[in-house]
């Protein structure tokens, strides 16, 4: 059962609808070399034993439920925040969701080697921020191409018969 309901525009979520989407999250700089990163996982990660429930519930159903999602589309936090919008809950706060803590525990199960993922680094200042700032759709799109152009070049190394995968491996 949805835990958000319907919608301003009466649409419910169907949550595990499109599961082969992505959920891209931040990745903070670890030391003075490296660079802020995105980390790339499935959404089912949000599901992880070590995820705060409801919460990870929650961005799971917007991430995969959404009325408007496509197969294999990179989702980020801000996109979640902005479609929230569109229920009468409208914010992480009124729905008592820390979307960022949620975030981080799938990081850190990913770091724990609990989680598949794949992480991309390279972000720009102006890219690091579109992943913390609803507003900045623009820059946001413009690093989802890119990153999606990486992700559909990881999926295609890990199809070859080559990849080492066996049968029932999912890709993430």
């Amino acid at each position: 059962m949805p835990q958000l309901g319907a919608s301003a525009h009466g649409e419910v979520l169907e949550p595990g609808r499109v599961p082969d989407c992505y959920l891209g999250l931040r990745l903070h700089p670890v030391g003075d070399d490296q660079a802020a990163g995105v980390l790339v996982v499935a959404p089912a990660a949000l599901l992880h034993p070590v995820v705060p429930q409801p919460d990870g519930t929650v961005l799971y159903e917007l991430v995969t439920g959404h009325p408007d999602r496509t197969p294999r589309e990179l989702v980020f936090v801000p996109d979640l925040t902005c479609e929230l919008r569109a229920w009468p809950s409208g914010t992480w706060a009124s729905l008592g969701v820390d979307a960022q803590a949620t975030a981080g525990a799938v990081i850190a199960a990913w770091r724990g080697g609990h989680v598949k993922g794949l992480r991309f680094g390279g972000l720009t200042g102006e890219e690091a921020l579109a992943l913390e700032r609803p507003a900045m759709t623009y820059v946001r799109e413009q690093l989802r191409q890119r990153l999606a152009r990486q992700v559909g070049r990881a999926w295609r190394r890990w199809l070859h018969p080559t990849s080492g995968r066996r049968p029932g491996d999912r890709f993430l």
